[in-house]
């Protein structure tokens, strides 16, 4: 499936509706898991909080060492580093 953004000028009163319309698509054509623009931080962030509690707790868990700001810049690698990939991750926190 090819993905491109489209930009275009509407209505003020319309932007609902449209953007409505885009997520009904979205999700005919791949559901949540479609790879738009920041689907991996989506997914890990959603995982670290359904899984481990949050992002700090992830770390904690993983013995990572960043903390505050730097865990948001470290985290996909750290993720990648431990898990070989992204999917990875996810397909070991979906069991």
């Amino acid at each position: 499936m090819d993905i491109i953004k489209v930009c275009v000028r509407i209505p003020k009163s319309r932007k609902e509706e449209l953007t409505g319309i885009a997520k009904i698509w979205r999700s005919l054509d791949g559901g949540e898991n479609a790879k738009g623009p920041g689907w991996d931080a989506k997914a890990i962030h959603k995982i670290a909080k359904e899984n481990y509690g949050g992002l700090s707790e992830m770390f904690l868990h993983h013995h990572w060492p960043e903390t505050g700001s730097d865990m948001m810049r470290q985290v996909q690698k750290r993720v990648k580093d431990s898990y070989g990939t992204v999917e990875e991750f996810i397909s070991k926190h979906n069991r």
